[in-house]
């Protein structure tokens, strides 16, 4: 893809070619990345959890977020755009009253006063001209002849810019939160970007087909997408759309992606400009991977590689091996430590992450042996070598194993032919479970 501010930021710091979400879905990865933990049970999968608990209650002795601990310990902080779940910070509960989803975390929450689209989620599957799927249905994807400002996050890079004015001033240090939204369906991007590519040179998904021997249990229907949005074809579930259609789609997926691109070079040039880069950690962080036809997949609800897998580089001033790539293993849960460790701060106790600060220092460096993922009823665990997946709701067992030296696509299921990586890997799946699977043999 187009990206040129991301590609000279990985040149500059360290890119994680091997990092991994702890759920394929923005809501819940995010509760794991602020909490630095990982889930327990199946009923910790919910956009909305981390609002729920924290909303509207008093402070306590725990932090609630990595923001709230560094927040105490002496950072201003500062946040805008989709950072826990909902696009403006904003929560309501049932029967309470309109709150911050992380109430004790921020010195300021930052909301755009003219914004035409109204509600937090109106922002984040929104249309250009203030509208979002809805108010009205429309296709998963748009282009306009606009400016940036046309859609909310060419708005958001507009008031990060402003608050770096602010806290370039500040004597003490500063945490800056900027939650872009695309490219979060549906991909809507000014036309220019649209025009960064040639539509028949994008390249169609390296595994369109489901892999073989996988239960049709660790396949999406791709609910949010074919549902959702006015489609041209539908598919899905073992169900794969005509190679144009996909390349269309495709089309708008990496427009939004050179939008939101473009968005963040404004920041990271804003940094410059103020004389702060040379003493600022810089973090890009994705929520969670994309299937764009990958196993017939559109969408992120799965346990495969290409919805946990997803986009992190890490800048610091000054580091050692700056531009090299690593392919260290590591956990969203793993940023609240290493976030700790670059702060100067200690960690609260009970984190279940690791500071990956060797790898920040060494790219060769190791972390974790195994990384573990959730979704609904499937736990999925990513080695050095394997991916290896548990699907168990009381009725049913399925199991997929992977071998991403000879096969990094997923598209043969070893689980029933090689029984005895199986059994190797029970032992990891076993630590790393926790009760999340209660019938884990």
């Amino acid at each position: 893809m187009n990206t040129p501010h991301l590609d000279k930021l990985a040149s500059e710091g360290r890119l994680f070619k091997r990092h991994y979400v702890q759920a394929p879905t923005c809501g819940t990865s995010r509760l794991c990345l602020l909490t630095g933990r990982n889930l327990r049970s199946t009923s910790d999968i919910g956009h909305y959890k981390l609002a729920n608990r924290l909303a509207g209650q008093p402070e306590t002795e725990e932090p609630e977020t990595f923001i709230h601990h560094l927040k105490r310990n002496g950072y201003f902080t500062v946040g805008m755009g989709k950072i826990s779940h909902t696009g403006d910070g904003l929560f309501k509960a049932k029967d309470g009253p309109l709150d911050h989803e992380l109430p004790h975390s921020w010195n300021r929450f930052v909301n755009d006063p003219d914004s035409p689209w109204e509600g937090g989620s109106r922002l984040v599957a929104a249309y250009a001209h203030g509208k979002s799927k809805f108010e009205e249905k429309g296709l998963p994807f748009e282009s306009h002849a606009l400016e940036d400002e046309a859609y909310p996050d060419g708005r958001l890079s507009r008031l990060a810019v402003a608050e770096l004015e602010k806290l370039a001033v500040k004597k003490e240090p500063f945490f800056l939160a900027v939650g872009f939204y695309k490219p979060h369906l549906p991909f809507g991007a000014p036309k220019k970007y649209w025009d960064l590519y040639e539509r028949s040179e994008i390249p169609l998904s390296p595994d369109p087909n489901p892999p073989e021997g996988v239960s049709e249990t660790f396949l999406s229907s791709s609910v949010e997408f074919f549902t959702q949005y006015i489609q041209r074809e539908t598919g899905g579930k073992g169900k794969r759309v005509s190679d144009a259609y996909a390349r269309e789609v495709i089309h708008g997926y990496f427009a939004a992606v050179s939008y939101v691109d473009a968005q963040i070079g404004k920041v990271i040039s804003k940094l410059e400009t103020l004389g702060l880069a040379g003493t600022t950690a810089v973090v890009v962080w994705g929520d969670h991977g994309w299937h764009l036809g990958d196993h017939t997949v559109w969408g992120k609800h799965t346990a495969f590689e290409r919805a946990l897998n997803s986009a992190l580089i890490v800048k610091l001033p000054g580091m050692s091996g700056s531009g090299k790539e690593t392919d260290a293993l590591v956990a969203s849960i793993d940023l609240y430590p290493t976030l700790c460790d670059i702060a100067g701060v200690s960690p609260p106790n009970g984190l279940e992450g690791k500071s990956f600060m060797p790898v920040l220092n060494d790219p060769s460096a190791k972390v974790n042996e195994a990384v573990a993922s959730f979704w609904k009823h499937t736990l999925s665990v990513r080695t050095d070598r394997y991916r290896f997946a548990l699907f168990d709701d009381g009725e049913r067992k399925e199991a997929m194993l992977f071998d991403h030296d000879r096969d990094p696509d997923e598209t043969v299921n070893l689980a029933r032919s090689k029984p005895e990586v199986v059994e190797t890997l029970m032992p990891t799946m076993r630590r790393l479970n926790r009760g999340y699977l209660p019938r884990l043999p």
